[in-house]
């Protein structure tokens, strides 16, 4: 294992040598090979010669690239920076980024960009090359091109120890009117902050700004454990387009997402463990916001956003969320909840608000959707998805929360930095929902839920080869909002069962609960007295599982009907009564 103290020993005597290929690609020496500041003065030196959006920079894997000033992207230019698909020994540590810890150095920010940015299989560690976290952000700065705005393309980029950033922001900071966000097999670890619990964050606008605005942000197989936040929208700024698909989230402190100012917003085949450590404890004025996402009149924003609440289209689908019972014991039995009022002792977050709840399912009196395009289906709560070897720093984590419950003292609860700073590859953590775990069918496709391109390798694959369809899948759910889906509910059915409506008699809605203990064609439907087919409820491959589904028989007339469930030679059929 290489050391720091080697290269900055090594800094003293070389001088930065640069190798340009023949091609637009330039591959950069890293500081083992020329010293400090080898990216920068290759950037610089393309910058100057006109040639920066056309340059592609390879960096060598298990490379160590020191900063010794911010690299800006110059307005209406584009950098690209990529380095090799990591592999599963230390040879192949995707290269890493990081600060000079030379005095005199503005660590503010560690890319500026007036202009687009491209990143593949790069490391962007938030610290110098001592160890210590730096306040850096990642900043994207603001464009007049209102048609196009700015773009961000982030590819299994690792970003590693950010902090509160020097604008208050996070890791990537957003002072853009329109900015474009695509995070792709990205993975955010050890975001936190030692003071506030509310920094340390992935993407973020700086506090107390105004202005700002995201048209897009897409999160696809990304990983985000130990955090302040995950997303940070306030004072009226906001994402139009926002999408987080096979993401895992583990440990927040507070907000996954902040915020209820959602427009467009798809969630689905995600995991959420431990998202608003901190709790409840009394400051939501007994509404608590949730562990996952949270819904609220577009009359409750504050501002008037340019659409209103039946033109939303939200959902979330296929996904899980659970508090672990260590920080279930820890918020019912730490020295503050020995002391404070009932209204104050930290509470574990519902995975949905009883608002949020209102949005999703109110029906008007024929039972039609009072929201059509906001719809949840498939949703496991507390289910654990006991991933193999987790981020365990748990003795760290509860300290940082009876500090931040109590006195609100310092203390710093990332999990394991040391591997970060010695760039350790692979990282210890292994975040695979085991075999044997529901969760690991839950996806869409009989896919695990959560990031599978870091943790589920073959599954990945799997999931590449019906990317399109669920994509499809997912587009006309979002659009079109949800219909003949079965909700699923937790637990391995045994037996092929079909159960009672209910209510029994009903008007116009009612709901059927069935069961299927093995994957296969599924269908069921309903029938009039006289054996005719009135309503398709669902005819489908469906995987395993016990599921519910809504009978909407508004267009029908008062009777008796029957409905069938069908799979293969098995069948079950029951009677159903309308009154209207």
């Amino acid at each position: 294992m290489r050391h720091r103290i080697g290269v900055a020993l090594f800094l003293a005597v070389c001088f930065p040598l640069l190798l340009f290929a023949q091609t637009d690609t330039v591959y950069v020496p890293d500081a083992f090979e020329s010293g400090e500041g080898t990216l920068n003065a290759a950037v610089t030196a393309a910058i100057n010669a006109g040639t920066l959006s056309s340059k592609v920079f390879k960096l060598k894997s298990y490379g160590l690239y020191i900063l010794n000033e911010t690299i800006t992207v110059p307005l209406g230019t584009r950098l690209t920076i990529v380095g090799d698909e990591p592999g599963t020994d230390q040879q192949t540590a995707p290269p890493q980024i990081v600060w000079s810890a030379s005095g005199g150095i503005t660590t503010s920010y560690n890319f500026d960009c007036f202009g687009d940015i491209v990143m593949k299989n790069i490391w962007l560690l938030y610290a110098n090359t001592a160890g210590n976290q730096t306040g850096t952000s990642l900043r994207i700065q603001d464009t007049p091109d209102e048609i196009n705005g700015q773009h961000a393309t982030f590819e299994g980029v690792i970003f590693d120890y950010s902090q509160i950033g020097a604008d208050g922001s996070g890791a990537v900071s957003v002072t853009s009117r329109h900015f474009r966000g695509k995070f792709t097999n990205c993975y955010f670890r050890n975001c936190m902050d030692p003071h506030f619990r509310y920094y340390g964050r992935a993407v973020s606008f700086p506090f107390n700004s105004t202005g700002w605005h995201t048209d897009s942000l897409s999160f696809l197989h990304c990983t985000f454990t130990n955090l302040g936040y995950v997303l940070m929208q306030e004072g009226s700024e906001y994402t139009d387009h926002l999408s987080f698909n096979h993401c895992t989230f583990v440990n927040t402190v507070q907000f996954a997402l902040e915020s209820t100012w959602w427009h467009w917003l798809a969630i689905t085949n995600s995991v959420f463990v431990n998202t608003y450590m901190f709790g409840d404890v009394g400051e939501n004025n007994g509404l608590p916001f949730g562990g996952t996402i949270a819904i609220d009149s577009v009359s409750n924003f504050g501002f008037t956003p340019p659409f209103t609440d039946p033109e939303r289209h939200i959902l979330f689908t296929n996904s899980s969320y659970c508090v672990e019972p260590w920080l279930l014991d820890w918020m019912a039995n730490n020295p503050y909840a020995d002391t404070a009022s009932t209204l104050n002792d930290p509470k574990p977050m519902p995975m949905l608000n009883n608002r949020s709840l209102m949005f999703f399912d109110t029906t008007d009196g024929s039972g039609n959707k009072l929201w059509p395009y906001m719809n949840r289906a498939n949703l496991y709560d507390n289910a654990n998805p006991n991933f193999v070897l987790p981020p365990n720093n748990v003795e760290a984590i509860k300290q940082f929360l009876l500090y931040k419950w109590t006195n609100n003292a310092d203390t710093n609860w990332a999990y394991d930095p040391g591997a970060s700073l010695t760039q350790t590859w692979p990282l210890p953590e292994n975040l695979r929902i085991p075999t044997s775990n529901p969760l690991k069918t839950a996806g869409m496709g009989g896919l695990p839920l959560g990031d599978l391109y870091r943790w589920d390798r073959s599954r990945y694959i799997t999931w590449k080869a019906q990317e399109e369809t669920e994509n499809a899948q997912i587009q006309s759910w979002l659009v079109n909002g949800i219909t003949g889906v079965a909700d699923q509910k937790p637990g391995i059915p045994t037996n092929f069962e079909l159960s009672q409506n209910y209510p029994n008699p009903f008007n116009p809605v009612t709901n059927i609960d069935y069961s299927i203990p093995q994957t296969g064609q599924v269908s069921l439907k309903v029938y009039d007295l006289l054996g005719q087919e009135v309503a398709t409820l669902f005819d489908g491959e469906q995987r395993l599982g016990n599921y519910t589904i809504k009978f909407n028989g508004s267009n029908l007339g008062s009777g008796v009907y029957f409905y069938r469930l069908q799979s293969g030679t098995t069948s079950i059929s029951k009677k159903l009564l309308l009154m209207k």
